[in-house]
């Protein structure tokens, strides 16, 4: 009976640790890049400029702590972009930024 619960539990934790390796794929989403000046912010120990954006439809800005490979911002101008987001390994560092984005199109650039 004991083998029984081991056969169960090992099954489990595979199919927990392939589903793990389902979820680092990449996602498509959208980013609304705002028109307000970037702002100075801390990412982990990197003082940085921070965008405005908002994912999708979502109605409040924050502030955005990433890069987006391929894009470069232009002041004044508000964005929608098709970005692809992909989940990096953070390896147990704390301030890790847990995405790496890069720049799909330009859907729209207006000022």
């Amino acid at each position: 009976m004991a083998s029984w619960h081991i056969l169960t539990l090992m099954t489990l934790l595979a199919v927990t640790a392939c589903k793990k390796k389902n979820d680092v794929r990449p996602q498509a989403i959208v980013l609304q890049i705002d028109n307000r000046p970037p702002v100075d912010c801390s990412a982990g120990v990197l003082q940085r400029k921070c965008l405005w954006v908002r994912e999708g439809d979502a109605t409040n800005w924050h502030l955005f702590y990433n890069d987006i490979d391929g894009f470069t911002y232009e002041p004044g101008y508000r964005y929608l972009l098709d970005v692809q987001r992909e989940p990096l390994p953070v390896d147990g560092v704390m301030d890790a930024l847990p995405y790496k984005y890069t720049l799909v199109r330009i859907i729209e650039k207006t000022n």
